[in-house]
């Protein structure tokens, strides 16, 4: 008889917890930005506050939850749950940073929060499914 193992790689978690520690920090920076800019400014580190950088950690994390998120739905688990969390996330993003959609500049932080906080909640969610099919599957072996 053959035996079925999943063998846990590392790097599995790692992306899971680079997506959140991005998504959760992504968060985190929209909703202090309007109230740290000025003190930002004088200390030299308005760099933080520029669109550049935010731009940056927006496409980071959507890099990394469309390589991780993806890859765990058809690979690993079938589990549509992380990947709708993703999609909420991004679809707040979209919306609050789009010009398509005549948002108030007050509400841009609001949308930013919400959609870092869906995409870090998804890649909590996922590596929880992870581990629930590593844990199902490792050491399952047939009795003969």
């Amino acid at each position: 008889m053959t035996e079925e193992f999943i063998v846990p790689l590392p790097a599995r978690s790692f992306w899971d917890k680079a997506g959140m520690w991005l998504s959760y920090g992504c968060a985190v920076h929209c909703a202090l930005m309007p109230f740290v800019i000025g003190y930002l400014a004088v200390n030299g580190m308005g760099w933080i506050a520029e669109e550049s950088t935010e731009w940056a950690i927006i496409i980071s994390s959507l890099s990394i939850g469309l390589f991780r998120l993806f890859w765990s739905y058809f690979k690993e688990h079938r589990q549509p749950e992380p990947v709708v969390f993703f999609l909420i996330g991004v679809s707040l993003i979209f919306i609050a940073k789009s010009v398509f959609f005549e948002t108030p500049e007050q509400f841009e932080p609001v949308g930013m929060v919400a959609g870092g906080v869906m995409i870090g909640t998804a890649h909590f969610r996922n590596q929880s499914k992870c581990k629930c099919c590593q844990t199902n599957l490792v050491g399952a072996s047939t009795n003969s």
